[in-house]
């Protein structure tokens, strides 16, 4: 597969070098650049090939052959499960993953997850490509998943992930009221020896850093909002139990009290992020399911009004 790129010299880049063009306006790395060169009209300017130290002038039309890959999803059984979608370009995809669902098979019998719907759905567009889904929800988790679809775009979003451009922010109900009422969370992750399903607070473990902010209060439980400076397992789940303030409804972590929602209150509700190319920023927001609101209405939580 091959994703080209296009665009109009504007008059303050008028006589730059093509390659500065390339680096600077399109966000090409030099690999990329270099590759494209080896390829039939790989780098063109007004339809004619160009070398990259051709001068360009106001008005012309650049263009550029990217490679993603030559791989496609065709061995993921698709499955045509509804799929709600919040955001979508010719680079990726966000979706509004509802709890219950898995993001990927996790053995022979699972066929329908998140990644078989987006199967069906991109082979039904005839975009049939490798699906990478960028920071998986737990199954019991609802919300924001991006979807990317094709290499370059991934390259791109991982920088972005790792300098904290691309984020997310997540919605909770918590057992207990945090003290200080907002603050970060710094602790390593590991598996819990005792049970390898889970993750423990110890110092061998990987650093995981979480900061919240307490929205509402109601007697014994609380709204938080949260986000992440890392992306461990069950990272949320973990340091909120570690503070004393399990996830309401957490089967894992909670004190195994009565909830009125089938679940972990935990919904991915905001992600931000710069589209890969245009370096458009873009925030997509998932809206709060509804077993989340009714449990909040059962505590006797609000949700702020701009949710």
């Amino acid at each position: 597969m091959k994703k080209k790129l296009t665009a109009i010299v504007p008059p303050k880049d008028d006589s730059l070098k093509l390659e500065t063009f390339l680096k600077t306006r399109l966000h090409l790395t030099r690999n990329e650049i270099s590759r494209a060169k080896f390829r039939e009209n790989g780098i063109c300017v007004n339809g004619e090939r160009r070398k990259t130290n051709a001068v360009v002038k106001t008005g012309d039309l650049v263009e550029i052959l990217l490679e993603t890959e030559q791989e496609t999803s065709g061995k993921l059984p698709a499955s045509g499960g509804e799929l709600s979608i919040l955001y979508e370009d010719s680079d990726m995809i966000v979706i509004d993953k509802p709890a219950g669902l898995l993001i990927h098979p996790a053995g022979r019998n699972d066929a329908d997850t998140l990644a078989n719907r987006l199967a069906y759905y991109l082979r039904g567009k005839k975009e049939d490509s490798v699906i990478r889904i960028f920071g998986r929800l737990d199954q019991d988790t609802s919300g924001v998943v991006l979807a990317v679809k094709n290499r370059s775009a991934a390259t791109r979003l991982e920088r972005q992930r790792e300098t904290h451009i691309l984020s997310k922010s997540y919605l909770a109900v918590t057992e207990g009221i945090p003290i200080p009422p907002a603050g970060k969370i710094t602790a390593p992750l590991a598996p819990d020896p005792a049970n390898r399903k889970q993750m423990c607070v110890t110092p061998e473990g990987k650093p995981a850093i979480t900061h919240y902010e307490t929205l509402a209060v109601k007697e014994n439980h609380a709204l938080v909002r949260l986000h992440l400076e890392t992306g461990r397992t069950h990272q949320i789940r973990v340091h909120m139990a570690s503070v004393g303030c399990p996830l309401y409804g957490d089967p894992l972590y909670g004190n195994n009290a009565a909830s009125t929602i089938n679940r972990t209150a935990l919904h991915a509700q905001t992600i931000h992020f710069l589209q890969p190319f245009t370096k458009e920023e873009t925030e997509i927001k998932a809206p709060v399911p509804e077993d989340f609101r009714l449990a909040l209405q059962s505590l006797g939580l609000s949700l702020p009004g701009s949710f």
